[in-house]
């Protein structure tokens, strides 16, 4: 907390020498060439499609189940998204439908966000010459053949939103994969006003969490194998990447894949006292294993100062759910 003390005692809380740390803390664990920190997610995004140099009309790839924000940034810009289905298992973007709708042509860049925890396979991006953006603000602490997950993407996204794995309180950092990416992004935020990137006293939170962040994702791993053996004794499941020496995905919150209807399980959780909410949206109706899972995965809260009674609480509950 002393950074944050800091920053609140001298002359500087808007976008400074603090922002840049916290990029370049987060570029040394991604091996990215660089970045920027914005201060909305929406924004974020609508600067990395400019350092794309998309253009009105041009169509991009992105999950149905990614988050609103993407939606609103395309509309913005005028892109229009083709939406892939998602994999039952863990919610992630469905390789074998990319690769279909890459190979018919006409997609400018593949937008993949790695929703709560898991770890996409993007082996279907390998010899498709197609630009990567991957979104990890959920899965912060993943890992895939390639090391930390993000790493050799065209641009990784890290928002560090209020419900994001780190939190700065609000803001999102935009990190480039090399020079020439990190060229065009810094030349298309030299049109932004000052007031669009991080102010210091975000970042300054920022780099708390990111210092703390090993100790609490061990944290979160713990309960995490708790909750997990709690909802073996009932009916439903959780969402869960294929792991393997080199995969890891990490907790963020605790999503409950229902076999009875979720009004009924919210009610219940309700009435212990936990306050559980969807932990998806769909933006199409033509991917039906993402509505599928818009209607039956209800998150459990998940955050390393939970406390051990509270563990203990939700663990019975999951264990005894209707």
């Amino acid at each position: 907390m002393q950074s944050v003390l800091s920053c609140l005692v001298t002359d500087v809380i808007g976008p400074a020498s603090l922002a840049q740390d916290l990029v370049a803390a987060a570029c040394g664990e991604f091996g990215q060439e660089g970045g920027l920190a914005l201060r909305e997610y929406v924004r974020a995004i609508e600067l990395t499609a400019a350092a794309l140099e998309l253009s009105a009309g041009e169509r991009v790839l992105i999950s149905p189940l990614a988050p609103s924000a993407y939606l609103t940034a395309f509309r913005h810009c005028g892109l229009e998204p083709v939406f892939a289905d998602v994999r039952e298992e863990d919610a992630c973007m469905n390789p074998q439908l990319a690769a279909e709708i890459l190979s018919r042509g006409g997609i400018k860049a593949v937008f993949v966000h790695a929703p709560l925890g898991c770890v996409p396979d993007l082996g279907f991006l390998a010899d498709a010459g197609v630009p990567l953006v991957l979104d990890a603000g959920q899965s912060l602490g993943a890992a895939d053949e390639s090391g930390p997950l993000g790493k050799g993407a065209d641009f990784l996204l890290l928002p560090m939103e209020t419900d994001a794995i780190a939190t700065a309180g609000g803001g999102t950092l935009i990190l480039a994969g090399n020079r020439s990416a990190l060229s065009r992004l810094e030349e298309k935020a030299g049109e932004l006003s000052v007031d669009a990137f991080l102010p210091d006293l975000n970042a300054s939170l920022g780099l708390v969490q990111w210092r703390e962040f090993p100790q609490a994702l061990e944290t979160r791993e713990t309960i995490a194998e708790v909750f997990r053996n709690a909802l073996l004794k009932g009916r439903h499941r959780t969402l869960a990447s294929p792991e393997s020496e080199e995969v890891r995905a990490v907790p963020y919150s605790f999503p409950v894949v229902l076999s009875s209807g979720m009004k009924e399980v919210s009610r219940y959780a309700r009435k212990k006292g936990i306050e559980t909410a969807p932990a998806f949206n769909c933006a199409s109706d033509e991917c039906p294993v993402a509505r599928s899972l818009m209607m039956s995965v209800l998150l459990f809260p998940l955050y390393p100062t939970l406390g051990k009674k509270n563990v203990q609480h939700i663990a019975k509950v999951l264990s005894t759910l209707p």
